[in-house]
């Protein structure tokens, strides 16, 4: 485990404090795609917390509290969607050269004694617009915790490449960071908050090894 006591972005950090957040919960997920390649049951949530994606084991908790009282997901308000586009400063929808999304969100915390170990998973969705091809596609997913003055105690960017097959117009992607541990506040994470979304300023340029 490792502990992170960051400064969020400037842009990541100016969303917190100037708008609220939206609530996310754990399934945001839009209609059922008949061609999604993801099978219902191989959701984030089964990947999480029964172990499909072989997550390192947490130590064994002291008690099951820490469990009901693990900090709920919300994603930062403007953050949801990362779309790129062809043209510098271009936000013309013909422009678009793909957009990523957040479709489902889940976490899990374990009491490890003074510090609790949190996993937190996160699904998305990589859709090519009308000047993507498919390729490698690189995401800038951030995951943060803050507390209840929402000072962060922990953030990491997620460079996240993903991969559109030939023929396809769209793939699904999952990130799990099972790297997290902070100390147990007397409040027992009231008030606290796991932020996710999609930090575009600092992301790195994008991967776009292209396949016509």
């Amino acid at each position: 485990m490792r502990r992170v006591f960051p400064i969020l972005p400037r842009a990541f950090s100016g969303a917190l404090l100037a708008s609220s957040l939206a609530l996310a919960g754990c399934s945001a997920v839009g209609p059922d795609d008949p061609n999604r390649a993801t099978a219902k049951t191989d959701n984030i949530g089964s990947k999480l917390l029964l172990g499909t994606a072989n997550p390192t084991p947490l130590q064994t908790p002291v008690d099951d509290t820490i469990k009901r009282d693990c900090p709920p997901i919300e994603i930062l308000d403007g953050a949801a969607a990362h779309r790129v586009f062809d043209g510098s400063g271009s936000t013309d929808p013909f422009a678009l050269r793909y957009q990523a999304s957040i479709a489902d969100t889940a976490r899990e915390c374990s009491n490890l004694g003074v510090e609790a170990g949190i996993r937190v998973g996160v699904q998305g969705r990589v859709i090519l617009g009308p000047k993507g091809a498919p390729g490698v596609y690189r995401v800038p997913l951030r995951i943060a915790v803050v507390d209840e003055t929402s000072k962060p105690v922990y953030s990491q960017l997620h460079l996240i490449d993903v991969t559109v097959p030939a023929g396809a117009t769209q793939a699904d992607f999952t990130r799990i960071d099972e790297g997290i541990s902070v100390p147990i506040p007397a409040s027992r994470f009231r008030g606290w908050r796991i932020l996710v979304g999609y930090d575009a300023q600092a992301s790195a340029p994008a991967a776009t090894r292209r396949r016509r």
